[in-house]
């Protein structure tokens, strides 16, 4: 379990978001920082079947700056007509907890497929809810975990590039 902070921000911060293309191999990248070299990372990853998230913290401010799906399950995706949004139109940073966290896990992680979001979620039912871009919402259990990532703002076409189907 990935045990993090969030701390609002003043305004809206940076983000790239990368889909599936000759290009790119993967899914789906959202990047939270435009640094010209990467920083040392703290990887986090759940890889459960063949679906596959990883995240990256930058080890000396312990901040989010990516999260790549690297994978994943078709058989997992369900269809879900709930479409999440940022409405209260805050954005916060996400920051791992120091020596609380289970870096390497393998949750199932179950696909809730809207017409215009993802939800990515595992182990626990999501508490709160937080933007840290146009496109993304952490949720987090009771304890403060990560337990579910929500990609928002999709077009029909954008899903499809990422799930393939």
């Amino acid at each position: 379990m990935i045990k993090i902070n969030l701390n609002r921000t003043n305004s809206e911060p940076f983000s790239e978001f990368s889909i599936y293309n000759s290009l790119n191999p993967i899914p789906a990248t959202l990047k939270l920082s435009n640094a010209l070299v990467l920083p040392d990372t703290i990887y986090s990853r759940n890889l459960a079947g063949e679906n596959f998230i990883e995240f990256r913290f930058n080890k000396e401010t312990r901040r989010l700056y990516e999260i790549t799906i690297v994978a994943i399950q078709e058989e997992t995706v369900k269809l879900d007509t709930y479409n999440c949004s940022n409405n209260d139109g805050d954005y916060y940073e996400c920051f791992i907890k120091d020596g609380e966290c289970e870096l390497e896990f393998s949750k199932p992680i179950q696909i809730l497929r809207s017409e215009n979001s993802l939800n990515f979620s595992w182990d626990g039912e999501t508490s709160k809810k937080h933007a840290i871009s146009k496109n993304c919402i952490l949720g987090t259990d009771v304890y403060g975990n990560l337990c579910s990532i929500i990609l928002i703002n999709l077009t029909s076409e954008i899903i499809y590039e990422i799930l393939g189907f």
